[in-house]
């Protein structure tokens, strides 16, 4: 959600001590996904990342949205971990959004795609 409101504020954010005495830390490869998608979406933004994952420094750009994107989502995370965030972004967006994503439809950590399904679009449906 960081990377949202930088995006939807134009500011730029840097997030450290990523893990950073943990066993494996840094960054991990759904969040580095996360951030391709982001990129995605986007105009103009750029993301630095220092070697060992602990430090991200983002720039955002414009949400620009667009039709016929495709992302893969992987395996280490439900698509439901994805959609949170890019509803967000989608809803800002300057052209309408149309994406594909591919990956683990549901787990035992994130809210599934049918659930999503069943009570967030509803609830959208209420703002037009």
């Amino acid at each position: 959600l960081r990377l949202a409101g930088a995006l939807l504020t134009g500011r730029a954010v840097r997030v450290s001590g990523i893990r950073a005495r943990d066993e494996r830390p840094g960054l991990r490869d759904f969040e580095a996904s996360l951030l391709r998608l982001v990129d995605k979406l986007t105009n103009g933004s750029a993301v630095q990342i220092n070697e060992t994952g602990t430090v991200l420094r983002f720039n955002p750009g414009v949400v620009t949205g667009g039709e016929g994107l495709t992302h893969d989502c992987g395996c280490s995370r439900a698509i439901g971990w994805f959609l949170e965030p890019l509803l967000v972004l989608a809803l800002f967006a300057k052209q309408p959004t149309s994406i594909t994503l591919t990956g683990v439809t549901n787990d035992d950590v994130d809210p599934s795609v049918d659930c999503f399904r069943s009570t967030t679009l509803p609830l959208l449906a209420h703002f037009g």
